[in-house]
């Protein structure tokens, strides 16, 4: 598909009747799971590209460094020590940049096939009937866009974390109609294939959460 193709497919399950409009997705040729991934890539790839040319127009890293000679002057170290110090950082920095970039290409595509995964897996245990490759592609066709524009959003200070939750909010709701669609469930039970991950993936942060917190304690107390 060019990107015109792919950009009507986006504004429809966007807007209007959704289990129309996904029931009528499906049995388009393009339908597949080679145009869900390659559409997830595409939505890594604006991430990084905007990410970069954020570093490049505002550099961060840059206008960090400028301070540290003074503070670690103030801090007792000597000019030798201070440029050490400043290069060690300063590789550490770029060597966080390109992982954050790398992240961000990778793990876009990745988590959603992994979260399409754990989403095909609740509503197969609640006797869905749907493929995986149906399924992964109606998600493709929403998280593409609100990937993009999300992150778009999140450059701006205050308002666009919020702006970015609303974002995923919207995204479960098209979730629950592409897995009632995909499916063919009844609306309780897709409601429940869709919060079950969801509830899941809440209980594993939480609980990563307290483990990382136990264990700077740990550290702190030892210390």
């Amino acid at each position: 598909m060019d990107l015109k193709a792919s950009i009507t497919v986006w504004l429809r399950v966007l807007s209007g009747s959704h289990e129309e409009i996904f029931a009528e997705e499906l049995q388009k040729p393009y339908a597949r799971l080679a145009t869900a991934v390659i559409w997830l890539v595409a939505a890594g790839l604006v991430a990084v590209l905007v990410w970069i040319l954020v570093f490049m127009l505002l550099d961060p890293m840059g206008q960090s460094m400028e301070m540290m000679p003074q503070f670690l002057g103030q801090m007792g170290f000597s000019a030798a020590e201070s440029a050490e110090l400043m290069a060690q950082m300063e590789n550490t920095a770029q060597a966080s940049m390109f992982l954050m970039l790398c992240g961000l290409l990778v793990g876009i595509p990745g988590l959603a096939l992994a979260w399409s995964g754990a989403l095909w897996l609740a509503a197969k245990l609640l006797g869905g009937s749907g493929s995986y490759e149906e399924q992964t592609f109606l998600l493709a066709a929403f998280i593409t866009p609100l990937v993009m524009v999300g992150v778009l959003l999140y450059l701006f200070p205050l308002l666009g974390p919020l702006l970015v939750m609303g974002l995923l909010v919207y995204g479960l709701y098209l979730t629950y109609f592409a897995v009632k669609v995909v499916h063919g469930l009844a609306a309780p039970k897709a409601f429940t294939a869709v919060a079950a991950p969801v509830i899941g993936f809440l209980l594993i942060a939480c609980c990563a959460g307290m483990l990382w917190l136990a264990m700077l304690g740990a550290a702190l107390g030892a210390a």
